[in-house]
């Protein structure tokens, strides 16, 4: 089975500021992407973020590519994120991502996470695929709830900016497995593709994603990545339609270890709705219960 993250994509945050259209997209079936993630809505505005989704999301999806919406999360207005939410899946959106960051290293951080996910549990349909996408590597990030994104997500894309960080590819990617296997979701690490990443760096990072078993990988963003930035992009062999998560040779069961297949699986049995309210520890008045 195919998910909407299996295989490699690029993020795009303004589309005014990367290129003209149809440019982005031959480039991006030249690059053999599978598909794109296209900025659609901001805490709980959509305006032009949603415009230009909607630019994006026919054309991409005419040329056989996977198009995701991903918007910034501040936990602030959670009914409003989650209208952006369905306003993105009107459009077209195949999946969603949540970017969660800094708002959420706080006392009210778990909580602020639970009652996101509750609402989108209420509100999107049940099918809804949804990611989240944050900081790579837990040790360093105590506060933030992982473990809450998590009841509710379908995948986790650990932003693995190794030369933001500091590390290699290799230290970036072995860390960040490490630290997110305890959440139990399948892992499609978003790669570094501005800045000071080299072309050697953006294909080892492919490489050992490909290597480690998991399905997809994503890079960081189209508006700012050099030429040779992009081509190593395109040049990073991965597979377009990868198999279902655990399946085939050097599944990525392989590498989180049997407590953490064990949590996936108890995770996939439940749906979120049952995870969430683990969480809480009682039951909430939810009319899909």
């Amino acid at each position: 089975m195919k998910e909407p993250w299996h295989g490699k994509h690029m993020w795009i945050w303004m589309l005014n500021q990367t290129g003209p259209l149809e440019q982005i997209l031959r480039r991006s079936k030249d690059m053999g992407l599978s598909g794109l993630l296209v900025k659609a809505w901001d805490g709980g505005t959509s305006g032009l973020f949603l415009e230009q989704f909607k630019q994006m999301a026919g054309p991409a999806k005419d040329m056989g590519l996977t198009v995701g919406a991903w918007g910034y999360s501040y936990g602030t207005n959670v009914t409003g994120e989650v209208k952006a939410m369905e306003k993105a899946l009107e459009e077209g959106a195949d999946w969603l991502v949540i970017d969660a960051e800094d708002e959420y290293e706080t006392r009210e951080g778990k909580n602020k996470a639970l009652r996101l996910g509750l609402e989108i549990t209420r509100d999107l349909q049940q099918k809804t695929v949804i990611g989240y996408t944050s900081f790579a590597l837990p040790k360093y990030h105590e506060t933030f709830p992982y473990q809450e994104f998590s009841s509710f997500c379908s995948v986790c894309l650990p932003q693995v900016y190794w030369s933001l960080m500091g590390f290699s590819p290799e230290e970036a990617i072995s860390m960040s497995l490490r630290g997110l296997e305890r959440y139990g979701l399948p892992v499609a690490p978003v790669g570094q593709s501005y800045g000071n990443a080299s072309v050697d760096e953006i294909t080892r990072f492919s490489n050992l994603s490909y290597a480690h078993g998991l399905d997809g990988i994503s890079f960081y963003n189209w508006q700012h990545a050099s030429e040779a930035q992009l081509e190593a992009v395109g040049r990073a062999g991965y597979r377009k339609n990868g198999p279902w998560y655990g399946a085939g040779v050097r599944g990525q069961k392989d590498v989180i270890g049997k407590e953490g297949q064990e949590a996936s699986s108890t995770k996939k049995t439940f749906g979120p709705w049952r995870r969430l309210k683990d969480l809480f520890g009682r039951k909430p008045n939810c009319p899909l219960d």
